[in-house]
């Protein structure tokens, strides 16, 4: 009973960790992009007034790499706060967001990674398309950090109600019980899990070595 116990309290621990986290992240993420990103954003438009000034070379060169550093502040500031909360998950719904997060992860990482759906993929509920969206964002970083794939595959699928989340990498695979002594990568398996279920839904992994690893889940709406 003991041990019971002491399981239930660390699941309740870590489902209010779960929820304080997203809370926190959607707060950042709002500040970041009405505050940091207005004043940044400001800073832009007040350099562009300086376009044609009368620099001399010194100057035009101090003004040019003074204009990079900005975008790239802006740029990064707009990474950061899509990683906290996309905007767009919010807006437009989980289609939309795997899409512009598929497309963002191919960019930055060189790895090909594709989003497609199927199905009737209206919005959902707020916190269901948030949790899905959290279990795909930790598989396919384990995928790049620690799988070497060369393609990740992300299909969202719904057929009647019946919706399949699957995210396949063909990267070299491990074994699980490997993979559950080391602490990091562990502790991302079991938040993918129990997000799946904190939503009603049953979560799978599978892996090959040299073959590739596959991350499903399943529920009804």
């Amino acid at each position: 009973m003991k041990d019971e116990t002491g399981s239930y309290e660390s699941r309740i621990r870590t489902i209010a960790l779960l929820e304080g986290q997203e809370e926190e992240r959607k707060r950042l993420a709002r500040e970041l992009h009405d505050g940091v990103g207005q004043l940044l954003t400001g800073i832009r438009l007040q350099l562009d007034c300086l376009h044609n000034a009368a620099f001399n070379e010194s100057q035009l060169e101090s003004y040019q790499v003074l204009k990079e550093l900005v975008l790239e502040t802006i740029e990064t500031v707009r990474q950061v706060s899509f990683d906290l909360m996309p905007g767009v998950l919010t807006d437009f719904g989980l289609p939309a967001a795997l899409r512009l997060f598929s497309e963002k992860a191919t960019k930055v990482s060189g790895v090909e990674v594709i989003f497609s759906s199927q199905g009737n993929l209206f919005q959902w509920p707020e916190n269901l398309e948030i949790h899905l969206y959290r279990i795909v964002q930790e598989a396919v970083n384990n995928s790049l950090k620690y799988a070497k794939a060369k393609k990740i595959e992300v299909i969202l699928t719904n057929n009647g109600g019946a919706v399949n989340l699957r995210i396949t990498d063909d990267g070299t695979g491990f074994d699980l019980k490997e993979v559950q002594k080391k602490k990091s990568v562990h502790s991302g398996l079991n938040n993918m899990k129990l997000r799946a279920e904190l939503i009603g839904g049953s979560f799978e992994i599978s892996s090959v070595k040299k073959k590739g690893t596959t991350v499903s889940v399943q529920l009804n709406t």
